[in-house]
């Protein structure tokens, strides 16, 4: 059998052989760290998850009133790279307020029942799949200051 090697020049697999499996681990490296997520720190595997604290369903409050949720992932300014939370009322998700904090103050909502939402969202305002709702029943609006006013908010 002829060779198409030149005379004198054998060639071998061996660097081949190394090459390939370190290859193959940076390969599966940069798989494992593109699949954590397009913006939140979860972990990989984990999902998402968002939960309203307070205050709870069915709730009596005055307006305005302090909205406390938690996560299992980092909240932030989009601009960080990580999640955040968009707060709406009633229903209407195309109206929404943008969170990067794990609070946030309702006001602007008239005395009536009234639906919260939040949904986590990423970055790019794509949905993180994490979303919850109470309904509230508002009893009096102007109050002075809501209870453990940590976020002033720009409205509901």
């Amino acid at each position: 059998m002829a060779s198409s090697n030149p005379p004198g020049r054998r060639t071998s697999n061996t660097g081949m052989r190394t090459i390939q499996p370190v290859l193959a681990a940076l390969v599966t490296a940069a798989l494992l760290t593109a699949c954590g997520g397009a913006g939140g720190d979860t972990e990989v595997g984990a999902t998402p998850n968002l939960s309203i604290i307070t205050p709870e369903n069915g709730d009596r409050v005055n307006e305005p009133f302090t909205l406390r949720f938690k996560s299992n992932v980092p909240i932030g300014p989009p601009a960080s790279g990580k999640d955040h939370v968009h707060v709406f009322a009633d229903g209407r998700e195309s109206d929404y307020t943008v969170v990067t904090t794990t609070s946030f103050v309702v006001k602007d909502l008239p005395v009536g029942t009234h639906r919260i939402g939040v949904t986590l969202e990423h970055a790019d305002h794509s949905p993180a799949g994490a979303t919850d709702e109470i309904t509230v029943q508002i009893d009096k609006v102007g109050v002075t200051s809501p209870p453990d006013d940590t976020d002033p908010g720009g409205g509901y």
